[in-house]
């Protein structure tokens, strides 16, 4: 019997295609069934994932926020020492989210015994001495280096009189219980405070992780000047010190500084910082009748 394969070619040629697709699809069973598919986890399973405290875990490495230098040279050797004692104490401060940071339970108690010592200082608006003259040089910088940090100051005092070695209207006085310097750490992770003394330079430094704020502190205003008033002479039987003499006659005057912090975000806080320094006289001392 003579076959026509020209007949069946079409019939052959689709038994072909369905047989080949047909050896692919089981050789694909055959090699891939034995891998299991779950579209939910296993019982016991350990599924990896990270939580948000895990994600707050992950510290961004910290950056330099503010930094401020200011020398003590030509001081007494006292108030030097003072200087360096206050740093040991402030050094390595670590200040947490929300907290509030006090310069003033920072360094705790002032004694000689601790090793400060009695140094001139401005204290209820007079010049005399006290345990610890020196220790406002800390806070005065400190203070600046919290400004260019754009962290939020919650209490600050300038001085009754102006000091020449500080900036004008960003000086910190201090004095235990108060005045104090103080501030909030107001990111959302610690700040750390970095306090060096050495070749009588103090140096304060605030770590942290930056948020891309930027600090904007601008020059002083003067708005009001008071001159000095003429020398008072005072007679007494002795002299209190060995100079006839006391007080370098300085003037007074009010300063304001703006500070500004613009954040990521388009948000800007401003905080105003009025100084109002006293005129200082000069007192001199007559001897005797």
């Amino acid at each position: 019997m003579k076959i026509h394969y020209r007949k069946y070619r079409t019939y052959i040629i689709a038994l072909c295609v369905f047989l080949a697709v047909l050896v692919l699809l089981l050789f694909k069973f055959f090699t891939t069934s034995h891998i299991p598919y779950f579209d939910e986890p296993v019982s016991g399973a350990q599924v990896a994932s990270v939580s948000e405290n895990d994600k707050k875990s992950e510290k961004p490495a910290d950056v330099l926020l503010g930094k401020t230098q200011l020398s003590y040279a030509g001081g007494t050797e006292g108030r030097s020492r003072n200087i360096e004692l206050g740093i040991e104490r402030i050094n390595g401060t670590v200040v947490l989210p929300g907290a509030e940071f006090s310069y003033t339970k920072t360094l705790g108690e002032i004694t000689e015994e601790a090793g400060f010592s009695k140094e001139k200082i401005f204290l209820n608006g007079e010049v005399t001495t006290g345990v610890g003259g020196g220790l406002c040089q800390i806070s005065s910088t400190l203070f600046q280096s919290i400004l260019r940090a754009g962290l939020p100051v919650t209490e600050r005092y300038n001085h009754s009189y102006s000091v020449s070695y500080y900036d004008v209207g960003l000086d910190a006085t201090y004095a235990d219980p108060g005045p104090d310097l103080k501030f909030i750490n107001d990111t959302e992770y610690p700040v750390t405070i970095k306090g060096i003394a050495a070749n009588h330079m103090v140096t304060l430094e605030l770590y942290g992780v930056a948020d891309g704020r930027i600090a904007s502190t601008s020059e002083a205003d003067i708005i009001h000047v008071a001159d000095f008033p003429p020398t008072r002479f005072v007679r007494v039987a002795a002299l209190p010190g060995q100079r006839e003499c006391v007080n370098t006659p300085q003037i007074g005057y009010t300063a304001r500084v703006i500070h500004n912090v613009f954040f990521p975000n388009g948000e800007k806080k401003e905080q105003i910082f009025t100084s109002v320094y006293k005129p200082l006289q000069r007192v001199c001392y007559i001897v005797g009748n």
